[in-house]
C-alpha cells in the first residue's frame, strides 16, 4: 500500500519537472528565427558568416553547398535585427527560409509562376518594434494576411503585375500605408508612423454598435482588418458562404458590393443594389435598393428601398424604406416609409409614415403618419392617427383609437355626476377632445343584503362652442347588477349634453340621453331600474328566443367636471 501511494504521489511531481524543462526547450525553438542579431561581416565567405552566426543564434544551419553558392562574399553591419531579416538581406530573398526545432533549413527559392510569396517586418517608426495585427492586403485579389506578434507577415500574391507588387498596409491609430515591393526581392521592413489625431473624428467613432454586434469575430483576422482598413473597396459581385469566407475574402466587411448573394450568411461594407442571404445580411455601411434573409437583415448604415426578414430587420442609420419582418424592425435613425412587423417596430428618432405591428408599435420622437397596431402604441409628438388597444402619446394633432387612449398634454377629465338611473357616477376619460374613452362606474346606496351598482366603458367627442362652452356627444354601454354578475343586464346609452367651464380645471355638464336596456327576462334579480326617478319606459319588446328583452326611455346627465 505505501508504494502504490508513493507512486501516485511521484507521477504528479515527474510530470512538472518534464514540462518545466520541456517548455523553456519548445519556447527557444520557436523563437530561433524572431531572435536579435548584432554581427559584422566584411568580404567575408557566405559559408564562414553562416558558421559564426549559427553561433550567435543558437541554431545549425542545414544546407546544399551544391544548391547555394558558399563562396560569395557577404559584407554588412546587422544589429539588433532578426535572424530572419539577416537571412532574408544576405539572400537577397532567393532562399526559402524553414525552422525545424534547432535547425534552420536554406533552399533555393522555386522560379515562380503564377504567384508570388511575400514577406517582411512592418515596424512602428519611432520604436523599432514590430507591430502585431497589422492588415496586409494585395488590392486586387483581396488577399489579406496579418503580422504575427513579431510583427511579421507572409502573403502569396497570385498573377502579379508586371515586376511590381502593390501591398496596403494598414493598422488602426496609424497612417494607411501603400507599399511598392519588386518580385525579385519581395522581402522589406516596413516602417508605419503614428497617426495624427483628427479631433473633429473622435466623436464619431466613439461608439461603434456595429462592430460590437460581432462580439464573436473580435479576435479573429476579419474583425482586426475591420479596425485597420479605412479605405472602401467596390466590387460587382460576391459570394459567401459565412462572413469572411467568400470571394471577397477577409476583407469583406471594407467591401461595397452592387450584387451579393449570401448562401448562410454574410458580412460586406454595404450593397448598392441587391442582396440576398439564406440565413441572414450583414453589412457594416448603407444598403439599397434590396435586402432579403431568411433570418434576419442587420444594417450598420442606412436603408433605402425594400428590407425583408424572416424574423427581424436592424438599421443604424435612417431608414426610407419598405420593412418587413416576421417579428421585429428596428432603426436608430429616421423612419420615411413602412414599417410591418408580426410583433414589434421600434424607430428611436423620427417617423413619417406607416408603422404596422401585431404587438406593438414605438416611436421615440415626432411621428407624422399612423400607428396600427394588436396591442399598444407608443408615441411622442404625432400628427396623424393611432389605432390599438391602448395608445400613449406626449402630443397628438389627429385622433387616437383604441380602449384606452392616454394623451400627456390632451384631454383628461374626472367627472362626477348623476343620472337617472344612479344618483353617483364617477367616470375617467382620456384621449384628445376629438376622440377620448370613458371608463366609469356607479353606486345607488341603500338599505339591502346587496348593492346596486354598475360599471362600463364608452367613447365620446367635445367639440368647443365658445371660450368656456363645449359639446358632448357619447355612447357607452355599462352593466346593472346588484352584488355580482349574474346575467346580462346591459344599459347603453346616447348622450348628447353641454360642459360649460367656470374656471380653469372646473365645470359643469348637462344634457339628455337615449338610453336602451337590454337584459335576460328569465333571471328574477335584476335590481329595480328606477328607484328615485320615474322616467316613462317607450318602448318595450321581448324576443321569442334567448329570453333577451328590450326596454327604451329618455333620461338625462349632470354633474361636476374637474382638470
Amino acid at each position: 500500500m505505501k508504494n502504490i501511494l508513493t507512486k501516485w504521489l511521484w507521477m504528479p511531481l515527474a510530470l512538472i519537472l518534464v514540462v518545466s524543462i520541456m517548455v523553456p526547450v519548445i519556447a527557444q525553438d520557436l523563437l530561433i528565427l524572431e531572435k536579435k542579431i548584432n554581427i559584422t561581416a566584411n568580404n567575408e565567405r557566405l559559408d564562414q558568416f553562416l558558421k559564426r552566426l549559427s553561433q550567435e543564434a543558437g541554431c545549425i544551419f542545414s544546407y546544399s553547398p551544391s544548391a547555394i553558392d558558399v563562396t560569395k562574399n557577404v559584407s554588412g553591419v546587422f544589429s539588433n535585427q532578426p535572424l530572419r531579416e539577416v537571412l532574408e538581406n544576405v539572400f537577397t530573398g532567393e532562399v526559402e527560409i524553414k525552422q525545424k526545432g534547432v535547425y534552420v533549413i536554406l533552399s533555393p527559392k522555386p522560379s515562380p509562376n503564377n504567384e508570388v510569396v511575400v514577406s517582411g517586418y512592418v515596424v512602428d517608426e519611432n520604436t523599432g518594434k514590430g507591430i502585431r495585427n497589422v492588415t496586409v492586403y494585395d488590392p486586387i485579389t483581396l488577399k489579406s494576411s496579418n503580422t504575427d506578434e513579431f510583427g511579421f507577415f507572409e502573403l502569396t500574391v497570385k498573377n502579379p503585375s508586371l515586376d511590381e507588387i502593390k501591398l496596403v498596409i494598414n493598422k488602426k491609430d496609424y497612417s494607411d500605408t501603400l507599399v511598392v515591393k519588386n518580385k525579385k526581392n519581395p522581402f522589406q521592413k516596413i516602417l508605419l508612423k503614428t497617426s495624427e489625431v483628427d479631433f473633429g473624428e473622435v466623436g464619431k467613432a466613439v461608439a461603434k454598435p456595429m462592430k460590437d454586434f460581432w462580439f464573436w469575430t473580435k479576435n479573429s483576422v476579419g474583425f482586426t482588418n475591420l479596425e485597420n482598413v479605412s479605405d472602401t473597396i467596390h466590387r460587382n459581385f460576391q459570394m459567401s458562404l459565412l462572413p469572411f469566407v467568400g470571394t471577397n475574402r477577409k476583407l469583406s466587411g471594407n467591401v461595397v458590393n452592387d450584387y451579393s448573394l449570401n448562401i448562410l450568411g454574410g458580412f460586406s461594407g454595404g450593397t448598392n443594389k441587391l442582396e440576398l442571404g439564406g440565413w441572414f445580411n450583414l453589412n457594416k455601411g448603407n444598403v439599397q435598393f434590396v435586402q432579403m434573409a431568411g433570418l434576419f437583415n442587420q444594417v450598420g448604415g442606412s436603408v433605402k428601398g425594400v428590407q425583408v426578414a424572416g424574423l427581424a430587420n436592424g438599421s443604424l442609420g435612417n431608414v426610407e424604406a419598405v420593412q418587413m419582418a416576421g417579428l421585429i424592425n428596428f432603426t436608430t435613425g429616421n423612419v420615411n416609409g413602412v414599417q410591418m412587423a408580426g410583433l414589434l417596430n421600434i424607430a428611436t428618432k423620427e417617423v413619417e409614415g406607416v408603422q404596422m405591428a401585431g404587438l406593438a408599435n414605438y416611436s421615440h420622437r415626432n411621428l407624422e403618419g399612423t400607428q396600427i397596431s394588436g396591442l399598444l402604441n407608443v408615441g411622442r409628438n404625432i400628427r396623424g392617427t393611432q389605432i390599438g388597444l391602448i395608445n400613449y402619446a406626449d402630443s397628438i394633432k389627429g385622433v387616437p383609437i383604441g380602449l384606452i387612449s392616454f394623451v400627456r398634454k390632451g384631454y383628461h377629465q374626472v367627472e362626477v355626476g348623476a343620472d337617472e338611473v344612479l344618483p353617483i357616477n364617477i367616470s375617467l376619460k382620456t384621449g384628445t377632445r376629438s376622440f377620448y374613452n370613458m371608463i366609469f362606474a356607479g353606486v345607488r346606496p341603500e338599505m339591502a343584503d346587496s348593492t346596486t351598482w354598475a360599471f362600463g366603458y364608452g367613447v365620446g367627442t367635445s367639440p368647443r362652442l365658445g371660450k368656456k362652452l363645449f359639446l358632448n356627444l357619447e355612447v357607452s354601454s355599462s352593466q346593472l347588477i346588484k352584488g355580482n354578475v349574474e346575467a346580462l343586464n346591459l344599459v347603453n346609452k346616447a348622450y348628447v349634453g353641454l360642459e360649460y367651464q367656470i374656471v380653469k380645471g372646473f365645470g359643469i355638464y348637462l344634457g339628455p340621453s337615449l338610453n336602451w336596456r337590454v337584459y335576460d327576462s328569465s333571471f328574477t334579480r335584476h335590481p329595480d331600474l328606477f328607484t328615485y326617478s320615474n322616467p316613462p319606459i317607450r318602448n318595450e319588446n321581448s324576443l321569442p328566443t334567448n329570453n333577451i328583452s328590450s326596454q327604451l326611455w329618455i333620461g338625462g346627465r349632470a354633474g361636476l367636471r374637474f382638470f
